[in-house]
Order: structure tokens, then C-alpha cells, then sequence
């Protein structure tokens, strides 16, 4: 089985993509405390370009009440998931001109998750959620993403999932687990918008990051930006502005916590 033959993802350097209003950016951070500067750097100075979504892995977070830095990024409201472990932990950076609402968290060994609901005005809201995998309970990760894909997915709205997943989908026709995960996606229709290695490091290339998306209308481009703020390059998906639009109702952003669960935390 193959990734997508309509799908063909880039590499851009810092000045090199197009840069539109309406965009997502994801990266393996290896760190939030330790990378922030450098995060800050890359996208503010480097890029000179606001995304609309940052989406980060291995914050390596680990304490939901507080953290013991300050994470804020100018013009950004900031969500996360803590890990339970050393490495690990989801974040969400949410461009502070859209209203959105943070809808489930979920924190395990296996892995975490945070979603989001990102609202727009007299269109569809916008579903956007971040995972990182961690390398042990394939099965337990696999069953949780099923099982959520299938129910945002019902919602009949445009859904973006981002992360380290560590599944490399260059290997789907020899590896057992790379070939299920691709199968799932294809079964509930979402595309893989990055096909070329996330991660390179000595004689190995990897795909093990990506962006996975349910309707690819408003796509304009995707790919890899090639950075050192980790081992891994950043991902990023730009979109037309039919996609996220500001709120002129004034909603407030708000954390939801309904689906918060002190068993799963």
C-alpha cells in the first residue's frame, strides 16, 4: 500500500513557502523549556510569518497544574497535555484571533492527545488535534485513534491531525503496524500530506511526523521545513481562506473541560 499519489509534499526553506493567512505549522519540539527560543526564533524572526495553528510534540511537560516556565508566545493562546513520562507531551499554540474551544485531553504511558475545535462564523467549525505516540502500546494508541477519528469524522467537518506518531509510513509494505495505521486512515478517509522523511539522522530517514487531513479543497501547500530546533523537521499545511476565518461575534475562547477525565490523566 502506497501514500497517496495526489499528495505531493515539498521542502522549503524558512523564506521558501507561501506564505497565506490561513495555515498550520507542527513540529517535534524535543522539549518546550529547553527549544522556546529557538521556536520563537525559527517562527518569528526566521519566517517572519504568523501560522494560525502551532501544533507541538514532546513538550516533555509533565505537570498539568503548573509548569515551571513561561511557554507564552506573543500573540498565542496556549493549550497542552502533560506525559507521565520523560519524554513526550502535546501542545497547541492558537493564534489569539481565532475563538476556538479545547475539547478533549488525554494522558497516558502510550501516548497523548489534545483536540481542538477552532469556530467559524456561518461555516463549518474546524476540528484540529495533535498526538504524539510513544514507542510502546501500539495497539492501545491505535484503538483510542479509531475510535476518536470515527467520531470527530461522523461531525461532517474539516479535520486536521498532526504529530509524532512514530510510524514510518515509508515502511508500509514491510512493516505490519506502518501498513494498519495507513489502512485506518485510508478507511476513514484522511490523507497523509507529508510523503517525504520527517527525520533524517545519519543513514536513516524516517516519516514518522505528519499531517493527516479529512478534505484537502482549501489546500494550497504542504511539506517540510528544514530547521535544527530539533532532530526532526517541522511540518506545515497552508490553506485557503475559506478554511479559518475571525470571529466577528465576539465568542470567547474557552477550555472545555466535559470530556476531562482524572482516570486518563
Amino acid at each position: 500500500m502506497k501514500l497517496n499519489q495526489h499528495i505531493r509534499s515539498l521542502y522549503y526553506s524558512p523564506n521558501s513557502f507561501y506564505k497565506h493567512k490561513r495555515s498550520l505549522h507542527s513540529n517535534n519540539i524535543t522539549s518546550l523549556k529547553r527549544n522556546l527560543e529557538s521556536l520563537q526564533t525559527h517562527l518569528l524572526s526566521e519566517l517572519d510569518f504568523q501560522f494560525s495553528i502551532i501544533a507541538l510534540t514532546e513538550t516533555r511537560i509533565t505537570n498539568f497544574k503548573e509548569i515551571d516556565f513561561n511557554p507564552n508566545i506573543s500573540g498565542y493562546v496556549f493549550e497542552y497535555v502533560p506525559t507521565p513520562l520523560s519524554a513526550g507531551g502535546v501542545g497547541i499554540y492558537i493564534n489569539e484571533n481565532l475563538d476556538y474551544t479545547a475539547v478533549e485531553r488525554t494522558f497516558n504511558p502510550a501516548f497523548q492527545a489534545l483536540w481542538i475545535e477552532i469556530l467559524v462564523p456561518n461555516k463549518k467549525n474546524v476540528i484540529c488535534g495533535v498526538f504524539h505516540r510513544q514507542h510502546n502500546s501500539p495497539e492501545s494508541f491505535l484503538s483510542y485513534f479509531n475510535e476518536t477519528v470515527e467520531r470527530f469524522n461522523a461531525c461532517d467537518k474539516t479535520v486536521y491531525i498532526v504529530g509524532d506518531f512514530n510510524i514510518d509510513l515509508l515502511k508500509s509494505e514491510s512493516c505490519n503496524y506502518a501498513y494498519i495505521f495507513l489502512l485506518s486512515l485510508q478507511s476513514y478517509s484522511f490523507i497523509p500530506l507529508i510523503d517525504k522523511p520527517t527525520r533524517v539522522y545519519g543513514n536513516s530517514a524516517t516519516l514518522i511526523d505528519n499531517m493527516l487531513v479529512n478534505n484537502t479543497t482549501n489546500l494550497l501547500s504542504c511539506g517540510n521545513i528544514i530547521s535544527d530546533i530539533s532532530d526532526h523537521f517541522s511540518q506545515l499545511c497552508v490553506m485557503s481562506n475559506k478554511l479559518m476565518k475571525r470571529s466577528v461575534n465576539g465568542v470567547k475562547k474557552v477550555r472545555d473541560f466535559s470530556h476531562f477525565s482524572e482516570v486518563k490523566f
